[in-house]
């Protein structure tokens, strides 16, 4: 049974506390808010999904080193796989080509279960039984009943 988290980085676990990128040998990064760390380290625990990388991170940095950062940033998993970015000739906002790399991940690897967590609202392109929104900045994954409405999205149908 595959489980999957199409996991956006920036609003989700790198929040607006930790706007300042440090140096590391992947170059400049942005730090992961500890409490979200946290948060979303019990949702692996309690899932055992699997994360692929949707964020535009993606742009920046490959699955390697994708790798080392989510070791540094205290993740207990690292991601296994990372959305393939789509040619945005027809496609008008940021959310529907995010929402669309995501949807053809899915249809290519045929996960059990998944969940798509972003800032961005999605909600348009991707049925509410598989995503969750984290509009506030600040919070990100640690927002109230985030954790748990996650967990029941990868475990529950």
């Amino acid at each position: 049974m595959k489980k999957y988290i199409y996991l956006d980085l920036d609003g989700v676990l790198c929040l607006g506390s930790e706007i300042h990128p440090k140096l590391t040998q992947w170059g400049y990064v942005h730090r992961f808010n500890a409490k979200a760390v946290k948060v979303f380290n019990e949702i692996l625990e309690k899932t055992e999904a699997e994360i692929i990388i949707s964020s535009d991170w993606k742009d920046h940095y490959t699955l390697e080193d994708f790798k080392g950062i989510f070791e540094w940033q205290k993740v207990i998993k690292h991601p296994i796989d990372i959305t393939k970015s789509l040619p945005n000739k027809t496609i008008n906002l940021l959310e529907e080509q995010r929402a669309m790399e995501i949807l053809e991940h899915v249809d290519v690897h045929k996960p059990t279960f998944w969940v798509a967590i972003d800032d961005l609202d999605l909600k348009y392109w991707i049925n509410n039984n598989h995503f969750v929104h984290t509009p506030l900045w600040m919070e990100g994954i640690k927002q109230t009943g985030k954790k748990q409405e996650i967990i029941n999205k990868l475990t529950i149908w």
